[in-house]
């Protein structure tokens, strides 16, 4: 896939900013004169898979958005959003095995991520917002100058609004718009992967560690697996990423979960290599991964971005969080949601001012261990309840306490891949 000018990465942003930015600048800083001819020619596919939608979308909130994207150039400081679009294609998918433009003549949203990360770049929060989410679709301009109607429907179905039949660009603007309106939060920058990309990611990555936790089948998706850890070569991750139908209970919400879980091994694989001792490696990781993306303009300048990459080298898997967008079944259709208020309102409020999870909601960190974020005062008092009473010695000083009692015990996490 390819990064895009509205926002959203990696599900990976994190790791794959990480990677394709940061640790090839110190690979060039490393190698020398050597490397720059290599540098500048990734410097130049990167470029050419850019995506300007400057002209279209919701044309309410141009204004002052030269001024606004200028800032993803001066990053220190600035929190910012980027909005992933997974899509389901048939144009140029022909080595995917997945059908032809005949059986879907237009593109789709299949996957909606916006990647939050924090103006201290010690924390990235990924939200999913689900494709069967009814909410309020704004009139957006299309590639062709035409400007569709404001109307309330499914939420993937902006980008096939914009998209018409095979306008990437302008589906992607449409879906920014309906992110922005949604959210309230502007979107500074956006990656658009198909599925041709997902398995350019996955070969790039040499297949991911996956632990099923039981057997699974679904005819549409082209997936046949059985439990276990095991590792995922590109044509099964990219069956479980789309497996629905027969999966679980069949809802999109239900793939969501088991799509975080994916992105996040693929994040751990990916910081799992050692790519700085292994530039051939290195090289093929990185192309393989641009020619997997489309981008906004505003990340496709790598000596721009590197700035930020570099200030996202030590960000901890832990901070790393997959949340999905509260919800609740449409009262009207059960197989519509809407948002569940007030829990949705106060998860986009805490990316809009940048602060912490709202109390109560769940997530997936970068380890793949499932959490719920908790009131940190009611959290001290229960230490303080269960820690034991301070008792004197002979001398009259307060004896210690036993640190293994007043402290919980860490979260287990499965061993995958396992330990040689």
């Amino acid at each position: 896939m390819r990064p895009v000018q509205h926002a959203a990465t990696s599900p990976f942003r994190g790791g794959l900013l990480r990677v394709l930015l940061g640790t090839f600048m110190s690979v060039v800083l490393f190698f020398g004169s050597s490397a720059w001819f290599v540098y500048q020619s990734i410097a130049h596919q990167v470029r050419e898979s850019a995506l300007d939608i400057s002209s279209l979308g919701n044309p309410d909130s141009q204004s002052g958005e030269e001024e606004k994207l200028q800032l993803i150039d001066h990053f220190e400081g600035q929190a910012i959003n980027i909005l992933i679009s997974g899509v389901d294609s048939r144009y140029n998918q022909s080595d995917t095995g997945i059908g032809s433009a005949e059986e879907l003549t237009t593109i789709q949203s299949d996957t909606t991520m916006i990647a939050h990360i924090s103006a201290d770049r010690t924390a990235v929060t990924v939200v999913s917002i689900p494709r069967d989410l009814i909410t309020d679709i704004p009139s957006c301009i299309r590639a062709d100058g035409s400007r569709s109607w404001e109307y309330q429907g499914m939420f993937n179905s902006a980008f096939s609004t914009g998209a018409v039949t095979d306008d990437l660009a302008g589906g992607i603007a449409c879906t920014k718009a309906a992110a922005e309106e949604l959210t309230g939060l502007h979107i500074d920058a956006f990656v658009v992967v198909d599925f041709a990309g997902f398995r350019g990611m996955i070969n790039a990555l040499g297949g991911v560690w996956f632990d099923v936790e039981e057997d699974m089948y679904d005819e549409a998706a082209g997936l046949n697996i059985s439990a276990g850890c095991q590792r995922f070569d590109a044509q099964t991750a990219l069956a479980f990423a789309r497996a629905r139908k027969e999966v679980g209970d069949g809802s999109d919400t239900s793939r969501i979960g088991r799509q975080q879980q994916l992105v996040s091994a693929m994040l751990r694989e990916l910081l799992s290599k050692n790519f700085l001792t292994d530039f051939p490696a290195l090289l093929s990781f990185v192309q393989a991964t641009i020619a997997s993306l489309t981008y906004s303009p505003n990340l496709a300048d790598i000596k721009a971005d590197s700035g930020l990459l570099y200030s996202l080298l030590n960000l901890e898997k832990e901070n790393i969080r997959f949340v999905t967008m509260p919800w609740v079944p449409s009262p009207s259709d059960p197989n519509r949601v809407l948002e569940m208020e007030p829990m949705a309102s106060r998860l986009w409020l805490s990316l809009q001012e940048d602060t912490s999870l709202p109390i109560g909601i769940d997530y997936t960190d970068g380890m793949g261990v499932m959490r719920t974020v908790t009131d940190p005062s009611e959290s001290d008092q229960a230490q303080s309840e269960l820690s034991p009473e301070t008792e004197s010695n002979d001398q009259g000083e307060p004896a210690p306490v036993n640190e293994a009692s007043t402290e919980a015990p860490p979260p287990s996490v499965s061993t995958c891949p396992p330990v040689p």
